[in-house]
């Protein structure tokens, strides 16, 4: 299952430390095995349940938010950190948050009778940003990375988000805004 998983998320491998790497994949266990889910379902399950017939699947989503947080950090630390290593954003860091950023869906979500993804009883009682956090601290992962899950969504609006954590949410709603455009929804 582990190496099922890095299959289908390539990414992980971007994650410099072996720790964190396993940590990272640990999660995904945890949270398929909580949610009843197999590696394969992730490119099923609808990345969003607020689109109807979203197109695009959960590891669409994950793979192109740590993307384009990628991207982003790469061309940020370019200039800014060039300036003052003060202000580089973490690699490792922030691709671990990336990848986990929704991990919580996994638990949030569930198929009802019919097949179709629904909320779990658990979504209806937590929202993923919440779920996603425990799942990450209890397989070891750093309350910076919590962070970042946390806050990557309305959750943390309002919040002092640390900068690994702004990348990610600007990442995550680049993501959906631009699916909901194509889509032509407000």
């Amino acid at each position: 299952m582990k190496d099922r998983i890095k299959e289908l998320i390539p990414e992980i491998d971007w994650i410099i430390e072996d720790e964190l790497k396993s940590k990272v994949v640990a999660t995904y266990l945890d949270a398929l095995n909580m949610g009843h889910w197999e590696p394969d379902d992730m490119d099923k399950i609808p990345f969003t349940l607020l689109i109807q017939n979203c197109p695009f699947s959960y590891l669409d989503h994950v793979r192109g938010v740590t993307r384009v947080a990628k991207k982003a950090m790469e061309e940020f630390n370019a200039i800014y950190a060039s300036k003052d290593s003060k202000y580089t954003l973490n690699h490792d860091l922030l691709i671990a948050g990336a990848l986990l950023h929704d991990i919580g869906k996994l638990v949030e979500y569930e198929k009802d009778e019919s097949g179709k993804t629904v909320k779990s009883k658990m979504g209806k009682d937590l929202r993923h940003p919440f779920s996603g956090t425990v799942l990450a601290l209890r397989n070891g992962c750093s309350s910076e990375i919590g962070h970042i899950i946390a806050n990557h969504a309305a959750e943390g609006d309002g919040t002092l988000r640390g900068p690994e954590a702004v990348m990610v949410n600007k990442a995550d709603f680049i993501n959906f805004e631009i699916v909901k455009s194509f889509l032509g929804m407000k």
